[in-house]
């Protein structure tokens, strides 16, 4: 059975989601992770759980655009998880440090929880649509036409 084409709000959510991802997920954290691997290789690790936490945010970015949206909703929840763990221990030492950076962590790191609560709105609105189409069916039965019974009997 194929499934129906997505919406036009649907495209634009997911091209919203991929543009975050491209701007957070893959060009700040890949170089945040290179300069990791490369300059401060004691911050390896960190560099990997931000590659890591990325990786499986574009799992869930691959699923969504295959309308998986309840899987890819716990790939994106998941991978946010991950994500999110580095960026908190980087935001602790610049705080701690009193370092600056152009564009602030915030503006390149942060962003990625749009991708969340976007990845959450897609999941919340196939849910609810498909309890609608359910209790559609489930009244459009109730209330079908049956056949009387005396007209059953009638026939024998």
């Amino acid at each position: 059975m194929k499934r129906p084409e997505d919406k036009k709000i649907y495209i634009a959510v997911k091209s919203a989601m991929t543009l975050v991802f491209l701007w957070s997920g893959v060009f700040w954290s890949g170089i945040t992770a290179l300069n990791f691997f490369i300059n401060t290789p004691e911050y390896k690790k960190t560099g990997a759980w931000l590659l890591l936490g990325s990786g499986v945010i574009l799992c869930g970015l691959i699923l969504c655009w295959l309308r998986l949206y309840a899987l890819q909703f716990i790939f994106c929840a998941a991978g946010f998880a991950v994500y999110i763990v580095p960026v908190k221990e980087m935001f602790d030492h610049v705080e701690g440090t009193g370092a600056y950076f152009k564009p602030s962590f915030e503006l390149r790191y942060l962003p990625m929880i749009a991708v969340l609560i976007l990845s959450a709105a897609l999941f919340i609105i196939r849910i609810w649509l498909f309890f609608a189409r359910r209790s559609e069916k489930k009244n459009e039965f109730y209330n079908s036409p049956s056949e009387s019974i005396l007209d059953k009997h009638s026939g024998e």
